[in-house]
Parts: C-alpha cells; sequence; structure tokens
C-alpha cells in the first residue's frame, strides 16, 4: 500500500487502521524502525494519560497506582513496543468505557453529545483495527442488552404505572434518538471510510464484518496456534503479580460492596469486563501471548482502584495485617518492575520469555543483517544482488530489505540456478548443497529467522520464573548467509 497505493482487506493480517496509519507516517518521516514504533508507544503513552479522566472513579491515590501498572507494566510496555493491533484495541476500549461513564454522568447535558461521537469513534477504530473488537463490544454490550430487557420487564410488571413510564419515554425521545443516530453516523462514517480505502471500494464494505468472523472462527475451531483454557492466568501471575493478586482480591471486595450495599456499580462492571475477558478469552480456540492485554486491562482498573482504597487505611488495620500486606504488595511490585525491565530491555529477542510470539527474530539475526547491509556497501550499495533460494524469509526480508533493488526472490534450487549474487539467503537444510555450488570466495554466517519453545509444565522452576533459564535449546528456524 505504502509504495503502489493498493489496499485490499484480508483478516488475516487483521483491519486497516495499522497499514493506513503506518503509510501516513511513513510519508511524513520515513520508512525506518523508529517510524514504525512511534504510533504504537505513543498509544502506550495515551494509555497512562486516559487514567487521569478515570480518576473518579479509581479515587486517589487508586488513580496514580493504576497509571504506575500501564506505565510499567511488562506487558503493555512490550507490545506498546511491538507493530502489532492490540495496544490499539485496548487503547480505543479505554476510550469507549471512559466515553460511556462520561455519558452517564452528563446525560442531561448537551455536552453528552461529545462522549457519544468519541465513544462511537473509539469503538468503530477498534473495529477497524483488528477483529476481536467484536468480542470487546460483544462483552461490554452485554449487560446494556440486560439493563434494556430488565427496563422492559419492569415496564411489563408495573402496567399501573406505564403511562407515566410511557409519557417519560415521548419526554426523552427526540434526545434517544439524536444520541442513537449521532452514534450510528459516526461509527458508519469510520467503518465504511477505512474498509472501502476511502470510498475507493465501496464493494468492500459489504463483506468485511462477514469476512472477519468467518476467517477467525475457522481459527477457532482449527485452533493453529492452540493452548489450555487457563492459557492466561500463568501469564498474568508470572508477569502482573501485584496486578493479577489484588485484581483477584479486589474483584471479591467489589462484588460484596455491590451485593450488600449497591456500592460502586462501577467497579462491579469492571470486574465482570475482566471475569467476561478470561472467559472468552479462554473458549477462543487460538491462544497467543499478544491477547493478554485483553483482560490485563481491566485487571489493572480493579487492581489500581483496590490498592487505592486499602492502603490509605493500612493504619486502622491490625499491626500485623498491615506488615503482611505491606511485604506481599513491596515483593510482588519488585518482582513486577524485575520481570518488565527484563522483558523490555535485556530478554527482549529471547523465546524463553513467554510474551515473546514465535515469529521475533533472535538478537543474532541482527548480526545477519548487519553483515548483509555491510557487504551490499562494498558492491553496489542498494544495487546489489541479491538471491533468496528460502521462500519462508518473506516475512523479515520483505521490511530488512525494503530498500535494496536487485533482489531475486524465491529462486528455485531444483532447477539448478547459477547462484553467484554477491549475497545469497538459504534455509540451513540447504546450506551444504549451495556450499558446494557457489564459488571458494564466498563466506558463511548461520542465523535463525525465529526461535521458539513450546513450553511444558516442567520448565517452571525456580531459574525460570528468575532467570528464564530454560534446560534445553530453543528450536529455531536456520538461515544461512553466503556472501563474498
Amino acid at each position: 500500500m505504502f509504495t503502489d497505493g493498493n489496499y485490499e482487506y484480508d483478516p488475516v493480517f487483521h483491519g486497516p487502521f495499522l497499514y493506513f496509519l503506518t503509510a501516513s507516517i511513513f510519508n511524513i518521516i520515513g520508512d525506518t524502525d523508529f517510524a514504525t514504533r512511534v504510533v504504537p508507544a505513543l498509544t502506550g503513552v495515551g494509555m497512562v494519560l486516559l487514567v487521569y479522566p478515570f480518576r473518579h472513579y479509581l479515587h486517589r491515590p487508586g488513580w496514580l497506582i493504576t497509571a504506575a501498572f500501564f506505565a510499567f507494566s511488562p506487558s503493555f510496555l512490550y507490545y506498546s513496543r511491538f507493530f502489532r493491533n492490540d495496544i490499539f484495541i485496548t487503547f480505543f476500549t479505554l476510550t469507549a468505557v471512559l466515553c460511556a461513564a462520561k455519558y452517564i454522568e452528563q446525560r442531561n447535558n448537551p455536552n453528552r453529545l461529545i462522549y457519544v461521537a468519541l465513544g462511537s469513534a473509539a469503538l468503530a477504530f477498534s473495529v477497524t483495527a483488528k477483529e476481536n473488537a467484536y468480542v470487546t463490544i460483544a462483552l461490554l454490550g452485554f449487560p446494556v442488552g440486560i439493563y434494556v430487557l430488565y427496563r422492559i420487564w419492569l415496564l411489563y410488571r408495573t402496567r399501573h404505572q406505564q403511562s407515566g413510564i410511557i409519557a417519560s419515554i415521548e419526554k426523552n425521545m427526540f434526545r434517544i434518538l439524536m444520541d442513537t443516530g449521532l452514534f450510528i453516523v459516526v461509527f458508519l462514517a469510520i467503518y465504511v471510510t477505512f474498509y472501502s480505502y476511502f470510498f475507493k471500494d465501496l464493494e468492500a464494505v459489504k463483506g468485511a464484518t462477514f469476512s472477519a468472523f468467518s476467517h477467525w472462527y475457522e481459527m477457532h475451531e482449527v485452533e493453529r496456534i492452540g493452548g489450555p483454557p487457563y492459557y492466561y492466568i500463568p501469564l498474568l501471575f508470572l508477569y502482573e503479580l501485584p496486578v493479577a493478586l489484588f485484581a483477584f482480591i479486589g474483584s471479591i471486595d467489589y462484588i460484596k460492596q455491590f451485593i450488600k450495599n449497591r456500592e460502586n456499580p462501577m467497579m462491579f462492571f469492571v470486574v465482570y469486563w475482566l471475569a467476561a475477558s478470561l472467559a472468552a478469552y479462554a473458549y477462543i480456540g487460538e491462544k497467543v501471548p499478544w491477547l493478554i492485554l485483553h483482560p490485563l486491562l481491566p485487571a489493572v482498573l480493579i487492581a489500581g482502584a483496590y490498592l487505592g482504597e486499602v492502603v490509605p487505611s493500612l493504619k486502622h488495620r491490625p499491626k500485623w495485617a498491615e506488615v503482611a500486606f505491606v511485604v506481599i504488595l513491596v515483593f510482588s511490585s519488585a518482582f513486577f518492575l524485575y520481570t518488565s525491565y527484563n522483558l523490555n530491555y535485556k530478554n527482549f529477542s529471547d523465546p524463553a520469555e513467554p510474551l515473546i510470539q514465535a515469529s521475533q527474530p533472535p538478537q543474532k539475526f541482527q548480526h545477519f543483517m548487519f553483515t548483509l547491509h555491510e557487504t551490499a556497501d562494498e558492491h553496489k550499495g542498494f544495487y546489489t544482488e541479491i538471491q533468496v533460494t528460502d521462500s519462508e524469509m518473506d516475512t523479515q526480508l520483505l521490511w530488512q530489505i525494503r530498500q535494496y533493488n536487485n533482489v531475486k526472490w524465491r529462486v528455485n534450487l531444483e532447477n539448478d540456478p547459477v547462484l553467484d549474487a554477491p549475497i545469497i539467503i538459504v534455509h540451513d537444510e540447504d546450506a551444504d548443497y549451495v556450499e558446494q555450488v557457489v564459488d571458494d570466495d564466498y563466506h558463511l554466517l548461520d542465523s535463525a529467522k525465529m526461535a521458539w519453545y513450546w513450553f511444558k509444565p516442567g520448565d517452571i522452576n525456580y531459574r525460570f520464573i528468575m532467570y528464564r533459564q530454560m534446560n534445553r535449546p530453543q528450536s529455531e528456524y536456520g538461515v544461512v548467509l553466503f556472501y563474498r
């Protein structure tokens, strides 16, 4: 799309939002690694800033603790430096929930229309970013639907008050229609604009939603990357220990408050949101680490709000309870920061970190690319001929060597091609054959385009939890660079 100006929606690669946004950034500051990462990084910062408008529900110091959790979270920090859609989904989800809360507050004020428009835009952008936005909308919309049915049931039960209720509806009919209409118009405007590629292909809009559902239902059925239903629970405790711990305790407390006294309905809703997210992603067949952000989002809100209530009240509790609570909080928070530092600044390409996806190149791939660029500089720079015999390298190399103008892709070794380019990239299984047919002046560099572990219960021990040390070698997709 960036080079040719063409785009066609394919649910395998998710929605158009990320591509349109990134292409715009490339046009402004160039197609660099920085340009690719800057918008996800700013979105991660935005997650922290969105906590401030939420402070009414989180209280002080709850909103400060929540902001700190977002800022230092291993998961949010890692995926906000990552070229994936999920950080955008969580940002738009939090924005939509905030707008819904503000709408309820301002329901009799014309300012409510601002929150209608912003909330609708947030959900529309979410849908154009990735298909699991429909899961989020369903989860958040379910209690709204239940409430509407409840009100209808009350209307049926209180027939003697029917005239008053009908009068109330008639009185507010214009406001209801205006708010609903604005929501629909804003949502459809964004949805159609993006999926039609700015009105260049209006036919594509008709099948976009159906394509999204059908493809990802198929992925759910085949379980392309499967895992147990509890897949995300160990990840939450391994990386987000204080969040997981105090979100669990806080959820129990908020449920009790709501059942007994109907207190804090907002946090009761967030507890539902957390439970529903965990249940939904436990059911969905594809288990991948970046989806942890979706249940983690409400968990952070609960943990921050709960700690904001409990910490100031510790002085009124027994001394032993105060000491125990502080010890647990300090040690869990220290482990949280330690884990975040290791994941994001030390082990960011180590497949022993479960949050790292399988297609992440290991660190030695950087040396591979450095050698390739250095070799090209000694020949014709970006016009140096490069032969790629491994078709599975397309994913990485389409980005890594995007500026090279003389690349021969998918050179088929079965056709006995002439291999004489200054740079030749092959699968490690083909390295012996290539070494026999090329001239003697070539050098070899072994590397890997990706590395991974399939984790087992036996891998979990003290050395793994603290240092991510594994007692077996990692699996790799090996590649070899021939250069001269």
